[in-house]
């Protein structure tokens, strides 16, 4: 297993980084090196985890989605990829 001597990101790790962040031809095409990848996989992982300690914290005390005030909620459109059966027309 070959691994970075920057930054000790294994290979397989780094495309399966950049797989995830959706930067994998960019990464395979060498606009992004494995440190960069790397570095905004820890960032993504370390922004999930500070969301679900905060949601946590959020359901211990109590405060849910119901308490929210109304201008923090939003609606937002969202269209069909494909038809739905039942919306045809005759």
């Amino acid at each position: 297993m070959k691994c970075c001597e920057a930054c000790g990101l294994a290979e397989s790790q780094a495309v399966t980084d950049a797989k995830t962040l959706g930067l994998f031809e960019e990464f395979r095409c060498g606009v992004y090196s494995c440190c960069q990848v790397g570095a905004w996989a820890d960032e993504q992982w370390l922004a999930w985890f500070e969301a679900l300690d905060e949601d946590m914290r959020n359901a211990e005390t109590g405060l849910g989605w119901a308490e929210q005030s109304e201008s923090d909620t939003a609606l937002i459109p969202v269209r069909f990829r494909r038809p739905v059966p039942w919306f045809r027309r005759a």
